[in-house]
């Protein structure tokens, strides 16, 4: 069944960068489809590959189980790059991450540059990337192979990101560096698009000069992904693809900054008619909030269900400053907003699949950034529902809209999204439309499936509001003011590079930026 869908959101220049024609989009849900996906599609590549991430790990395991055992190279990052080069002479790979915050040192993997630099290939670059604005940080995540074949969204590939559908808790499979960890939910897509893979070719190569990086070296592709699509994967019958981005520093066409995601989210909150379904990481934008409250008051207009897939708490003190205290404002005002309108609004997280009257010790970590309306639009990409992830840090999202009568697309979209709700619940799918946060309210409060409803704010979180406004703590933040940069935004790989390995080209932290995006 199609229905009407609403006024196009889509307008280019203002909430979106480029568009290009596709021959085939789809969805990889959860680690184990993306990373197998990779796998497979980077050893197609006849000339490049180029990686660009928040955070990458040399150890992280591409393929587990069965399918690890019967891999014709090896199925860890750094081993399977460089396996690649070895395998032909005309590959050239560049990896690209951020060069993360000391803050993180604990948590990433220490030697990096150096693993990647001097135990690989010369064929294979890596490159730290502090080139961003006072506070924020790179946090687009997307490869591109040949300029033909593309995957873009929330996944990373590195540790602690790897999961399958099912979540079971536990699974000896889901490890990293030997250790077990927590069951990881995430989305990413795929794009065989020539069009697509050029702009994002030049986005990566503008990223990688602002960074200090010599220019690529970048052969014509010999090969094709005309055949191509992933085993596992949600296909989304779009023709054409749409790209946004938020980036302080600006765009190729000389535009002083860009908050494409964020003003496509907006545009999609105002015009959504009968629903808006989202997953995301972190719920603590004010502007995104005060927008959806407003949809929510709305009396004189169809009603609305929203549904909003969410992590249970923050998942650590460090994160809970920094945004947990300020989602469970956001989530405060949204309940306080639908109180008495026509409107519904539904808040949920899920739990992993355990054996049978085990209950789960913890919930299933949400990493994911999407949001669907009226099931005629989709964004996926890496842009949170942050302060940060809307003003300040680079982030990335796809985006694909039916187009006047396009049923086939729309039928994809729900399918997609139906999937997703099947998964959180623990069932084989679910068909309900019309009514829909009724009926997960009422499986969530029977436990009838995975879906729990989401308790914030709790009466803990209430206290502290009463006393803190948390949207004028400094942890998640707002568009700064661009100036000079801090003694903290080098990075580690600053210093490393510093100290230690061959010096980087100096750059001037603006200028050279706006150069290399011009």
């Amino acid at each position: 069944m199609t229905q009407d869908c609403h006024t196009p959101i889509l307008d280019r220049g203002r909430n979106y960068w480029c568009d290009a024609e596709a021959s085939r989009v789809g969805m990889l849900v959860d680690g184990d489809d993306y990373y197998r996906a990779f796998y497979e599609a980077a050893q197609r590549a006849t000339r490049y590959i180029l990686l660009a991430g928040w955070q990458f790990d040399t150890d992280a395991c591409l393929l587990r189980g069965k399918e690890a055992e019967g891999a014709p190279l090896p199925v860890t990052l750094l081993a399977y790059l460089d396996a690649l080069c070895k395998r032909n002479p005309d590959l050239r790979i560049y990896v690209l991450a951020w060069d993360f915050h000391a803050v993180f040192a604990i948590e990433r993997e220490w030697m990096q540059a150096w693993r990647f630099r001097w135990l690989t290939s010369d064929r294979l670059q890596f490159q730290f990337d502090a080139n961003h604005v006072e506070g924020g940080s790179h946090h687009q995540k997307f490869v591109v192979i040949d300029g033909q074949m593309s995957f873009l969204g929330g996944l990373d590939l590195c540790d602690h990101r790897w999961d399958d559908r099912k979540h079971h808790d536990p699974n000896p499979l889901r490890v990293s560096r030997g250790e077990p960890h927590r069951p990881f939910h995430d989305v990413q897509t795929y794009m065989v698009s020539s069009g697509i893979g050029a702009k994002l070719t030049e986005l990566f190569e503008a990223r990688w000069r602002g960074a200090g990086g010599e220019p690529l070296q970048l052969a014509e592709p010999t090969g094709s992904f005309a055949d191509y699509e992933p085993a596992a994967s949600t296909p989304l019958a779009a023709r054409r693809v749409a790209l946004s981005r938020v980036d302080p520093f600006g765009m190729p066409e000389g535009v002083p900054g860009c908050r494409e995601i964020t003003d496509l989210t907006l545009d999609a909150i105002a015009v959504a008619r009968r629903l808006i379904y989202v997953e995301t990481q972190y719920f603590s934008s004010k502007e995104v909030g005060d927008a959806l409250a407003a949809r929510l008051k709305a009396t004189d207009r169809e009603p609305l269900d929203v549904v909003l897939v969410l992590n249970e708490h923050a998942e650590t003190v460090k994160e809970e400053v920094a945004v947990g205290l300020a989602q469970a404002k956001v989530i405060k005002e949204l309940r306080e907003a639908v109180a008495g309108s026509p409107n519904h609004l539904g808040i949920y997280y899920t739990v992993p699949c355990t054996e049978p009257g085990v209950e789960p010790e913890h919930a299933t970590y949400i990493h994911s950034k999407l949001l669907v309306v009226d099931d005629c639009f989709m964004s996926i990409g890496s842009a949170n529902l942050t302060n940060r992830s809307t003003c300040i840090d680079t982030e990335l999202n796809l985006a694909v809209e039916v187009s006047g009568d396009d049923p086939e697309l729309q039928r994809s979209i729900r399918a997609a999204r139906r999937s997703l709700l099947a998964e959180h619940l623990g069932v084989p799918d679910l068909e309900q439309t019309e009514g829909l946060v009724a009926e997960l309210d009422e499986r969530a409060n029977q436990r009838d499936g995975r879906l729990r409803q989401h308790p914030s704010p709790t009466p803990g979180e209430r206290e502290i509001l009463d006393v803190i406004d948390p949207m004028v703590l400094p942890f998640d933040p707002g568009a700064p003011e661009v100036g000079d940069r801090s003694i903290f935004v080098g990075g580690v790989g600053a210093l490393w590079d510093r100290f230690v390995a061959a010096p980087k080209k100096p750059t001037e932290f603006m200028e050279d930026r706006r150069s290399a995006l011009g």
